[in-house]
């Protein structure tokens, strides 16, 4: 771990010229899951050609290697730093929320760089960020990953455990942030829904747990303003006191879309999203 950390120390400008050769690396010599990319893009985007996939698969590797070393720059990255690198919008939705002395749920996705999101979030509000994760295989990337998780308080809550550490903990004011946009696991009910242009699977717990306890559930986005600079930005998606469709999952999924469909090479499309087929 030693290795990545002195790694780390290098400035952002010299690390962007490894991933400009990571970039190279992933795409042109081991080509790093291309054909899970291209189908994902091609069953994604049937109307584009594919001079244009390829040019948003080819965006996407650098995207990929940019994230890489930036999430690898968390291990020795200042406040000051980070905080200089981001525009944050309507965090006043979120604070304004967090002080009714309720849990709320922040949905983000794997846009952009989602490990620099949380921190950031945890830097600009005053009460306490859990993210949810799922364990790595390797212990050792488990260990780094949590260590970088952590950089700025950042707490761990296991996803097989955020039922039950909701319930126990939903009138503590505190953030739960999940990357809700994974394909859900294990034989839970699913939520299914047309997702870029596919039958798609999404996890459903998180609707249940906040009609159930009236949680409020906020989106977390973002968008590139240039390299290493970023916009984070906040949207309601429920409150129990001013909404009743209790549609949180769909309004997630359509926030998430249309943030896709606008910057299509900034989502982790290495990520076999489609695997799961839906039982009749």
């Amino acid at each position: 771990m030693w290795a990545f950390k002195l790694l780390s120390y290098l400035p952002l400008s010299v690390l962007y010229l490894l991933a400009d050769f990571l970039y190279f690396l992933a795409f042109y010599i081991i080509g790093y899951r291309k054909k899970v990319v291209w189908q994902n893009l091609k069953n994604s985007f049937p109307e584009k050609t594919d001079e244009e996939l390829k040019r948003i698969q080819k965006d996407f590797y650098r995207h990929l290697a940019e994230v890489f070393i930036e999430t690898l720059k968390i291990l020795s990255i200042s406040k000051k730093e980070l905080e200089k690198r981001f525009v944050v919008k309507n965090i006043d939705l979120l604070t304004n929320r967090l002080n009714e002395g309720k849990t709320v749920l922040v949905l983000t996705a794997h846009l952009f760089n989602w490990e620099w999101l949380s921190l950031i979030t945890s830097l600009k509000q005053p009460y306490s960020v859990h993210f949810v994760y799922q364990e790595l295989s390797s212990k050792f990337f488990d260990k780094l990953m949590l260590k970088i998780r952590t950089h700025f308080g950042g707490q761990p809550l296991k996803m097989q455990n955020i039922l039950k550490d909701v319930l126990q903990k939903n009138n503590e004011a505190r953030i739960v942030a999940l990357l809700a946009d994974q394909s859900p696991a294990g034989n839970e009910k699913d939520h299914w829904t047309n997702f870029l242009n596919q039958d798609t699977a999404f996890f459903a717990g998180v609707e249940k747990i906040a009609t159930k306890l009236q949680l409020p559930v906020v989106f977390g986005g973002a968008t590139r303003l240039k390299r290493g600079y970023y916009e984070l930005y906040f949207e309601e998606i429920y409150h129990p006191q001013e909404k009743s469709d209790n549609k949180i999952t769909e309004n997630y999924v359509r926030l998430l879309e249309a943030q896709i469909q606008k910057t299509p090479a900034n989502w982790l499309w290495s990520h076999k999203r489609w695997k799961k087929k839906r039982n009749f």
